[in-house]
């Protein structure tokens, strides 16, 4: 940070004589919601992996489809809640997928091909592959990668994210325009399929499934597959969506009520900044107030213990 302008210039030299090479990862583990490695890049790869999001995302987001919610400009997690509620106003059943191992099975050769069919530029081409090399490096060294190592996005990373969407719009346009499902909701790799007969959600799962292994190379996670009325609500992005109602669910408040008393506490002993403190709350309180809470939070401003109910 101290010679921001002279790195810069650096990496700049690197790309253009094409000998830029990235750092390996750092990675930690999470356990909420579900246990995950969380890989970081060094912040110089950072700078590379946002300028080449910013060159090639105009082209894809063109063609993207509008029910994909996930890590794009004007979408994101709230905006699929609400789409995914007013579906559930709209149809009696719905069907919820997601994806086996998704980021650990993105296959390189399937997604640099997608890319080259917008992307003419060699120079950017690759870079995309350079990137995408070092990340089998690194995770092979952390025994996450699977099979002959041409597999695998690590999770945490703007370029793993947005490749994703490349990779899954293949699935998208398969589902609404092959299938003709007009009601559908996709937040990375978790997706809804809403109808007014469930035996057509059940044919729609067979062709799903035998679409990703064929063309991607993916496979649904068996336990994952939910085909219930829309009535009794759908369990999406940490909320308990029916038609006329949003829930937060249990574990997701209590975790959100537990981020909070660890930041304060993390404040209080000096370890971060009031600004920190500030965003994280008010990130937490605002993923908490979206719901229908019934003076949720003022229960949980106050200490109140009604915090760990279903709400």
């Amino acid at each position: 940070m101290y010679h921001c302008e002279k790195n810069l210039f650096e990496l700049r030299a690197e790309l253009k004589e094409h000998c830029y090479q990235p750092q390996p990862y750092r990675y930690f583990m999470i356990r909420e919601p579900k246990q995950r490695v969380i890989s970081v890049a060094a912040f110089r790869d950072r700078v590379v992996h946002h300028a080449l999001v910013n060159i090639i995302e105009p082209f894809f987001e063109a063609m993207f489809i509008k029910d994909s919610y996930a890590t794009r400009k004007n979408k994101g997690l709230h905006l699929a809640v609400r789409a995914a509620q007013n579906y559930a106003g709209k149809y009696q059943w719905y069907m919820k997928l997601d994806i086996e191992q998704f980021f650990a099975s993105v296959d390189h050769a399937i997604l640099l091909g997608l890319i080259r069919r917008k992307i003419k530029d060699e120079e950017v081409l690759s870079l995309c592959a350079t990137i995408l090399g070092n990340q089998t490096e690194s995770m092979k060294g952390y025994g996450i990668c699977p099979g002959n190592g041409a597999k695998g996005l690590p999770v945490g990373n703007l370029t793993s994210q947005f490749f994703a969407n490349i990779y899954l719009h293949k699935l998208d346009r398969y589902i609404k325009q092959q299938l003709g499902v007009s009601a559908y909701v996709r937040y990375m790799d978790d997706f809804i399929l809403f109808s007014n007969e469930s035996e057509t959600l059940k044919q729609a799962l067979a062709s799903i499934d035998a679409f990703l292994s064929q063309y991607l190379d993916l496979k649904i996670k068996t336990k994952s597959v939910q085909i219930n009325r829309t009535q009794n609500g759908i369990p999406f992005l940490g909320y308990r969506i029916f038609p006329k109602l949003l829930r937060l669910r249990r574990e997701n408040l209590q975790r959100c009520v537990k981020g909070i008393v660890k930041t304060e506490m993390s404040f209080t002993n000096g370890e971060i900044e009031a600004e920190t403190l500030y965003q994280s709350t008010r990130s937490r309180m605002g993923f908490i107030g979206f719901a229908n809470s019934n003076h949720l939070a003022r229960s949980i401003w106050g200490g109140n213990q009604q915090a760990d109910q279903t709400v």
